[in-house]
């Protein structure tokens, strides 16, 4: 089968051997899922987790694409639109394509998601986080589509998927391997949650205006006594989201160092801390008042005095398939930081 298309995204000089087509999943009809958890759930495949329960990297190959994933941002009518507009392109080329909401997809079509050689996110970043949530533990790359407000993670825009899709199809692009977290909840030294994050695990106060203490140790030695509003444990990634706007430095994305960063801590000396790959950061609610996790943004337990995040790097890694210069996050960073608000 030979198809072509052009740099105007018509069909030109491009060609594929013929794959099956493959069910499209539509809808977005139920309520946003829960707490996002550190979990594979293909059934009949999960893999054997380590000795700490985590899941191991799955280290994916840049390769000829003969099925791709489509999750298109909930809230987004042009997302939902591009979809379509894709999954019908990509159909003509006799390519299987899986189409989900973000807001709507379910455990049973992990699985889907898992036969997928490259997942396309079409949304903002918090599209991107959920296709990450899905994909990383599957080794399934990702590829950013931005129609958000900032889109810091997005390799294209929507007028250029269809100019670059061929290239993406045919396995020309480079793979960003950017590092992941695994927070556990521990309840009188009990594991009550966990989450997978890409960009930070939040520790934070909740329905209540009084600040919260909280006991900081890395590696089981005492750091410091935070007396603040709340904690973030960023990767790198999300050294551009929260941790950003509380004071946090900004990580070149491929690093696997972690930063701690204290929310509006009172009389704290300590400044925002990059920690090492290897570091084990745990904080213990100490006093001050009711207290929440949130992993990337979703709610993920609430806290007791004594109740303990743990937080470390995790074996798993989020895989971004690439076809800008591998320099391009110093390169597009004013651009991107600056991007809606008249900066030049």
């Amino acid at each position: 089968m030979e198809e072509q298309m052009d740099a105007s995204g018509d069909m030109g000089v491009y060609s594929f051997d013929a794959a099956p087509s493959g069910p499209a999943q539509k809808g977005c009809d139920a309520a946003p899922p829960g707490p996002i958890q550190a979990r594979r759930v293909r059934a009949g495949s999960e893999p054997a987790r380590t000795p700490n329960g985590t899941y191991p990297d799955v280290t994916p190959v840049p390769h000829r694409a003969r099925r791709i994933g489509l999750l298109y941002a909930s809230g987004i009518e042009a997302a939902r639109r591009l979809g379509l507009e894709l999954e019908e392109w990509l159909t003509r080329l006799e390519l299987a394509v899986w189409r989900g909401c973000a807001d709507d997809v379910h455990d049973e079509e992990t699985a889907e998601i898992a036969s997928c050689d490259l997942l396309f996110t079409l949304g903002g970043d918090g599209t991107a986080l959920r296709g990450a949530h899905l994909a990383a533990p599957l080794g399934v790359p990702l590829v950013c589509v931005g129609l958000g407000r900032l889109s810091f993670m997005a390799e294209l825009t929507p007028e250029d998927v269809l100019k670059e899709m061929p290239a993406f199809l045919a396995g020309d692009y480079w793979l960003e391997k950017r590092a992941l977290l695994e927070g556990s909840v521990l309840h009188h030294g009990e594991e009550r949650a966990r989450c997978l994050v890409l960009n930070e695990v939040v520790l934070g106060r909740e329905r209540c205006a009084m600040a919260l203490r909280v006991a900081a140790r890395i590696n089981g030695d005492p750091l410091d006594t935070y007396v603040c509003d709340a904690v973030i444990v960023a990767t790198a990634t999300g050294s551009t989201a929260y941790a950003l706007s509380a004071g946090g430095p900004i990580v070149f994305p491929e690093s696997r160092n972690m930063l701690l960063v204290p929310v509006a801590a009172h009389l704290s000396l300590l400044p925002p801390l990059i920690a090492p790959e290897d570091a084990r950061i745990e904080l213990e609610i100490v006093g001050g008042s009711a207290a929440g996790v949130n992993a990337d943004g979703q709610p993920l337990a609430d806290l007791e005095h004594g109740d303990v995040l743990r937080v470390q790097r995790s074996p798993t890694f989020c895989y971004f398939a690439r076809r800008q210069e591998r320099n391009y996050f110093f390169r597009t960073l004013k651009e991107r930081l600056y991007r809606n608000q008249g900066a030049p």
